[in-house]
C-alpha cells in the first residue's frame, strides 16, 4: 500500500508532538522536521492544514512553535488520514448501476483498512515508539 507523503509526514508531526504531550512548550518547526526526518518546507504547509483540523495551535514569537490541543488518546490514525484525502483506494470508482466488478472490490478494500486504522491512536503510536528501542538486557 502507497501513502501519499502528506499523511505521511502529518502522522509524523502529530507523533512528535504527541511525544511531547502533555508538556505544553511549543515545539519549533524545524526540531519535529528534523526529528522526524521531514523536510522542512513541506512541514509548514502540513502544520497549516493540522492546525485548520484542529489537531495543533501555533504559538508565535521567539519561543513559539505547534503544541498538540487534542490529547493523543482521542486522534485517531483513520480521521487524520481521512483529513488529508484518504488514501485513494475507491478514487474514482464509479457509482453506477453497471458498474464494474472491480469497483466494488476497491470500496471493500478501502472499507477495511480504513476500520483498521481508526482502531489506532495516536497515544497507541507513541506507546510503539516509546517501547521500540526498549530491550531489556542482562550482564552475568
Amino acid at each position: 500500500m502507497k501513502v501519499s507523503a502528506k499523511i505521511d509526514y502529518a502522522c509524523r508531526a502529530l507523533l512528535e508532538l504527541a511525544l511531547h504531550w502533555p508538556d505544553n512548550t511549543p515545539m519549533q518547526g524545524s526540531a519535529i522536521a528534523k526529528r522526524q526526518k521531514v523536510p522542512t518546507n513541506f512541514l509548514v504547509h502540513i502544520l497549516i492544514t493540522l492546525k485548520e483540523a484542529g489537531y495543533v495551535d501555533s504559538i508565535r514569537g521567539k519561543s513559539g512553535g505547534y503544541v498538540l490541543i487534542k490529547a493523543p488518546q482521542d486522534i485517531r490514525l483513520g480521521e487524520v488520514i481521512k483529513n488529508f484525502g484518504g488514501l485513494g483506494f475507491s478514487d474514482g470508482v464509479r457509482k453506477t448501476k453497471n458498474s464494474h466488478i472491480m469497483d466494488g472490490v476497491w470500496q471493500e478494500i478501502d472499507k477495511t483498512v480504513m476500520r483498521a486504522v481508526n482502531d489506532i491512536t495516536l497515544e497507541a503510536l507513541c506507546n510503539r515508539e516509546r517501547n521500540r528501542g526498549n530491550t531489556i538486557m542482562y550482564d552475568i
